[in-house]
């Protein structure tokens, strides 16, 4: 397992223990799946993100839809305002700014992603529809 991919397994290994997902990619992208779901985080180019992708069809993710999402994206649905920037890590002086950044987003995934990530689609298909009335 790569650095990277270590550092991410330590943060994200929630979703093997705590939801219905297991490691399927130790490498970068790290990549948990369940049976409707897949979870990636990978780093590249200065940055660390997180995606979600849906693996099944519902009445409203169809195959010709984007079953893409990211975790900014879910965020904003569900608060209002600019995406919370972590706070202050002057507890953390040790950790390189990569660690910094997956604790967030780990902490980000738990506090807005539970419901998806226990097999709950419905925000999944809310932020498709918004996406389709906003190009019309």
């Amino acid at each position: 397992m790569s650095g990277f991919a270590s550092l991410a397994h330590k943060h994200f290994g929630f979703l093997s223990t705590g939801f219905p997902f297991r490691l399927t990619s130790d490498a970068d992208p790290v990549r948990y799946d369940s049976s409707t779901l897949y979870v990636e985080i990978w780093s590249g180019k200065g940055e660390v993100d997180l995606i979600f992708g849906v693996k099944v069809d519902t009445d409203i993710l169809r195959p010709y839809v984007s079953h893409l999402f990211s975790l900014a994206e879910i965020v904003r649905y569900h608060k209002e305002g600019p995406f919370p920037t972590f706070k202050s890590f002057s507890d953390f002086p040790d950790l390189t700014e990569e660690e910094r950044y997956l604790i967030h987003l780990a902490s980000l995934t738990r506090r807005y992603c539970a419901d998806i990530l226990n097999g709950d689609l419905s925000v999944l298909e809310r932020l498709s529809t918004n996406r389709g009335a906003k190009r019309v």
